[in-house]
């Protein structure tokens, strides 16, 4: 028995002696070699995290950018939906206020009644809810 763990030990060593290297000197340069390898690999990866981050400074700057003009035109679409802005808008288009329509009521049993009186709109632009007037 323990001369097959010898001879098993043995072959271990015999492949061991195999593949390490024969001298220093290519121990030296399979070390230097994996050294350099890793020093070009850091390079590498240094120079692309440097250049990632100048590109996500460009993206966060385009950001802001897009950021702004995103408030500047909520607040114009804000300030063009309010009633003045929409009341200017619609003289310029050649409306005119409607002043106070007459209504009809129609009553269970089926007659109809008449509230308020029904007034022409003058279109030049002095109808009677533009003079002040409500009509009842």
């Amino acid at each position: 028995m323990r001369i097959t763990q010898l001879t098993e030990r043995g072959a271990v060593v015999a492949l061991l002696k195999r593949c390490l290297p024969k001298s220093r000197s290519a121990f030296v340069l399979t070390m230097m070699g994996l050294l350099t390898a890793g020093l070009g690999l850091t390079l590498w990866l240094s120079t692309q995290a440097i250049a990632d981050s100048y590109r996500l400074e460009t993206v966060r700057a385009e950001n802001a950018s897009l950021a702004e003009r995103v408030e500047r035109l909520q607040r114009e679409v804000t300030r063009q939906e309010s009633a003045a802005s929409l009341a200017e808008r619609a003289r310029e288009l050649g409306m005119v206020p409607s002043g106070d329509p007459a209504r009809i009521i129609v009553e269970p049993d089926g007659e109809t009644r008449l509230f308020g009186d029904p007034e022409v709109v003058d279109s030049s632009g002095g109808g009677a809810a533009q003079q002040g007037g409500t009509g009842g």
